[in-house]
């Protein structure tokens, strides 16, 4: 049974930010601020998480020069304390890396359904990635907040499935989130 991605609580997600609350906050542009059309990657080619994490790790190390090791081990740390695959065929990886001072997102939708873990037992064939700083602040729950209320429309996960061109896909997340302003 597919999950509202909107009642899911990230895992760890509180611990980053003890005694926040986020139900008020308003869903905004957010994410055309971190994502371009470099970060949006299509046909990605790998068998598992494992490989998916690397070559998002791999693509952050190119595209922002981040250490592509210690990405890799936050993510697949991050990934250890619980799945972040939300069902729908969607998950949003996400983890803390230092050297970094603001958000870090990557889009990456892979060739084939790769076994994700996620509670609908379904594969995963789309990956929203987010690394955040190490001492992270109220931006990065608006990511987060702002990809599960996309995730969660059917509508968006439809036009987001169908669309094969990064710069369309990039257009489709911002003006999406827009509509939250």
């Amino acid at each position: 049974m597919p999950v509202d991605v909107r009642s899911i609580n990230f895992p760890g997600t509180a611990a980053w930010f003890p005694g926040m609350r986020t139900e008020s906050w308003p869903l905004m542009n957010i994410i055309s601020r971190y994502l371009s059309n470099d970060d949006v990657v299509v046909g990605l080619d790998v068998p598992d998480k494992r490989r998916a994490f690397e070559e998002a790790a791999l693509l952050f190390e190119r595209r922002h020069n981040v250490s592509r090791a210690p990405v890799f081990r936050a993510l697949w740390r991050r990934e250890q304390v619980g799945s972040t695959g939300l069902g729908h065929g969607l998950a949003v990886p996400h983890a803390r890396i230092t050297g970094s001072s603001e958000p870090i997102v990557l889009f990456m939708r892979t060739k084939v359904p790769i076994k994700f873990g996620a509670p609908d037992h379904q594969p995963v064939s789309m990956l929203f990635v987010i690394l955040v700083p190490e001492h992270a602040n109220e931006e990065h729950l608006k990511i987060l907040a702002t990809v599960s209320e996309l995730f969660s429309d059917p509508a968006f996960r439809d036009r987001l499935k169908a669309t094969s061109e990064p710069a369309a896909i990039r257009s489709l997340f911002c003006e999406s989130s827009s509509s939250y302003d």
